[in-house]
């Protein structure tokens, strides 16, 4: 009896496989794409569960500043690293036939040496947020690295086999930038996670309840939108109660007169966030306006859209018009967009969003469009370029 072997792939992130939007988007194609057998390495500050082999200890960022800054500067300038170089080596000793590289943190550096030290194995690079546009435009410590860091990732994107991106925007931008063909690969979702919801505003509730899930990138932009929810819910008779689940923020972080509208919960696995989220009026997602956070707002996409898609809830999107969020709602229509920070067309925005109810065809269409089986048809393509 003869079989099919699967094919070896080392994968490598610079982040726990357990956590962030990268460990979510990562998980639901490695668990799906059978042809393949994946062995995660990764650096992170502790071991994650299921995945002690991979472990290969804590990364050089982070932690105190000036060491941090000058590492990571040499880092990005291609200069010797010595803990760098020891992720390369336990990564050159692996028993793969390709390896597949996330460029978050030191994910970039990584790919760059492993594409200089070894041609026989073909590298897949993934970019979930560009390097200068996201980590240098949200950290003062890496504020002034842009340009080296725009320097690596077009030399590793030009030296890649194959590269995929989070959006058709991140696509058009690297191949403006660095003149490179790249494919858009999501999140996979299967088509039973998009379920029959009975839930329906009612006009007659005497609270508006609002979910959320994640980040926060401007704290003035999300504190806007509580004020005007609160104001929203007033002129229609109601109280807003914000529910937060796993955002960086605190109480302190709230105006007095704002803190009996908003509840801050821990983090909670997906399973146990879905049912919390699918009772609420409706769900909250926002990129930031910063100019200095555009090519992020304008490349990236959040995550936390495959969570709100599953829990069946109409989705209020906050930020830039140009954003791929706003791209998003417009093309899914599961939601709608307050670009700026006029009230009364943010009421505007609360009212339609309040009016829309869960569609099982219209959800599933957004599933199909953004998060369904070309995605897994793309990371095959490219794991195994020749169908072997």
């Amino acid at each position: 009896m003869s079989y099919r072997m699967k094919k070896k792939i080392c994968l490598f992130t610079a982040h726990s496989p357990q956590t962030g939007g990268g460990g979510v988007i990562l998980r639901s194609l490695t668990a799906h794409l059978g042809a393949f057998s994946f062995d995660w390495y990764y650096v992170a500050g502790s071991v994650a569960a299921g995945y002690e082999k991979g472990y290969l200890g804590r990364g050089i960022m982070g932690g105190a500043i000036l060491k941090d800054m000058l590492l990571t500067r040499r880092m990005l300038k291609q200069q010797p690293v010595a803990e760098i170089d020891a992720i390369v080596n336990a990564l050159l000793q692996a028993d793969c036939e390709a390896y597949w590289i996330v460029t978050h943190n030191e994910g970039l550096r990584v790919a760059a040496e492993l594409i200089k030290r070894q041609k026989d194995r073909p590298i897949h690079i993934t970019v979930h947020d560009d390097w200068a546009g996201a980590l240098c435009a949200r950290s003062v410590r890496y504020k002034f690295m842009k340009s080296v860091a725009n320097r690596l990732t077009t030399w590793v994107l030009r030296h890649a086999a194959s590269i995929d991106v989070i959006s058709t925007e991140m696509e058009a931008y690297y191949q403006k930038m660095c003149g490179v063909e790249a494919a858009v690969c999501h999140r996979y979702l299967p088509a039973d996670t998009i379920a029959q919801h009975s839930y329906k505003t009612s006009s007659d509730a005497k609270e508006l309840v609002v979910g959320h899930i994640g980040s926060i990138y401007d704290k003035k932009d999300f504190l806007s939108f509580l004020s005007m929810l609160v104001q929203f819910a007033q002129s229609k008779r109601q109280t807003a109660m914000l529910k937060m689940w796993g955002c960086h923020l605190n109480m302190s972080d709230v105006p007095n007169a704002l803190r009996g509208n908003v509840t801050f919960y821990p983090t909670l696995p997906e399973d146990k966030a879905l049912p919390e989220l699918s009772q609420c009026a409706f769900v909250y997602a926002m990129y930031p306006f910063a100019p200095a956070l555009k090519i992020f707002g304008a490349t990236s996409l959040p995550t936390k859209l495959t969570s709100y898609l599953q829990a069946g809830r109409p989705i209020l999107g906050h930020g830039p018009a140009d954003s791929t969020l706003a791209s998003f709602l417009k093309n899914t229509r599961t939601g709608a967009m307050w670009t700026s920070g006029d009230q009364q067309t943010g009421f505007d925005v609360l009212q339609a969003v309040s009016s829309l109810e869960f569609n099982s065809t219209q959800w599933q269409h957004a599933r199909e469009s953004y998060f369904g089986e070309r995605n897994l048809q793309v990371m095959t393509q490219f794991l195994n370029p020749e169908g072997k």
